[in-house]
């Protein structure tokens, strides 16, 4: 093998590992696996490409706040937006798979604010991200756009503006039930929703779509 194949291999194994271990809720060793996963980006020559390089930092930056290390978290996915929006300024705004990195990277660093009641400062990264998110997925059944809106909601709910919160929730569950989504997704659109509902006092609808999500 060469050098460049040894670490390619490495990278792979360790973004691997890192995901097995989020899914278990193990985060301490996914974010040692993230740290080794760049480790090995760092030594790769040539360099791989920006979405590549990216990767295992934001997840890197989302594990850090699933530990609490919002400092820590802030600098790593500070720094990867600032990577990412500089990669999309240099392609003069076209659509690539670079500007879904950045639109991931928008998003997680609007969701450690969130965590950190900085509700302002997360909506003005959603208020960035998500046109650029619709202008890539226009499809009424994408999970992946469906996220994205359900996550602007969820600030907005959280911010106090119930009104707005309300109809993009109702715009990700109509998304969700067209697409081939999991129960656990349904069940957390028509929870979010209902919560949502009831600050509205909404109180029927809201009970409705709560025993939805139980029943799903």
């Amino acid at each position: 093998f060469s050098l460049a194949e040894k670490w390619d291999g490495a990278f792979s194994q360790y973004m691997n590992a890192g995901s097995r271990a989020e899914e278990t809720y193990n985060f301490p060793e996914a974010n040692k696996m993230y740290e080794e996963a760049i480790m090995c980006i760092n030594k790769m020559n040539p360099q791989p490409c920006i979405r590549v390089k990216l990767l295992p930092t934001i997840r890197l930056g989302s594990c850090l706040r699933e530990l609490a290390r919002y400092q820590e978290a802030e600098m790593v996915l500070s720094k990867c937006l600032n990577e990412a929006e500089a990669e999309v300024n240099s392609t003069m705004g076209k659509i690539s798979s670079n500007t879904q990195m950045y639109v991931r990277a928008l998003t997680a660093l609007a969701t450690l604010h969130q965590y950190q009641s900085k509700y302002n400062e997360a909506r003005e990264l959603y208020e960035k991200a998500l046109p650029i998110a619709r202008n890539i997925e226009g499809s009424k059944s994408s999970p992946w756009l469906a996220n994205h809106i359900a996550g602007y909601a969820e600030i907005l709910r959280k911010s106090g503006d119930l009104p707005s919160a309300e109809k993009l929730h109702r715009e990700a569950l109509e998304m969700r039930q067209l697409s081939d989504c999991s129960e656990l997704e349904m069940a957390v659109s028509n929870t979010q929703l209902g919560c949502t509902l009831f600050g509205l006092k909404q109180f029927n609808e809201a009970y409705n779509q709560h025993r939805l999500a139980l029943l799903s």
